[in-house]
């Protein structure tokens, strides 16, 4: 199984039900098949620019581990929900597995550890 990261970003004007249930229901897809290492809400922001006519979206990161299938699957979900205005997975960087330690805390630095000394910041 290899670990991704996917971003959805729902209608803003939906009611928080109708959004928790839309996040839950991917979230069902997900571990049907696969392990969530962790959820991000980022919750209600203001776009950069409009998309389909929208100002405002909700903003939900999974990073998991599935088999690519998962993937696919839930592309095709977003595809035909309506209320997803736009979304984006990306086959998670290996070395970026220490970001999932329960232990540390949102706030701490984590340096590369790739990165040659005086590069990353």
């Amino acid at each position: 199984m290899k670990q991704y990261e996917t971003m959805v970003i729902l209608d803003a004007m939906l009611s928080d039900d109708v959004i928790a249930s839309e996040v839950q229901s991917f979230a069902d897809k997900i571990t049907a098949a696969g392990e969530i290492l962790r959820r991000d809400d980022w919750g209600k922001r203001k776009l950069a620019y409009e998309i389909k006519h929208k100002t405002h979206g909700y903003y939900v990161i999974f990073y998991y581990k599935a088999e690519a299938s998962v993937v696919s699957t839930l592309e095709n979900i977003f595809k035909l929900d309506e209320n997803v205005l736009r979304w984006m997975t990306l086959a998670d960087y290996p070395m970026t597995e220490v970001i999932y330690d329960k232990n540390m805390s949102q706030t701490e630095e984590v340096t590369p550890i790739d990165a040659e000394e005086g590069e990353a910041e």
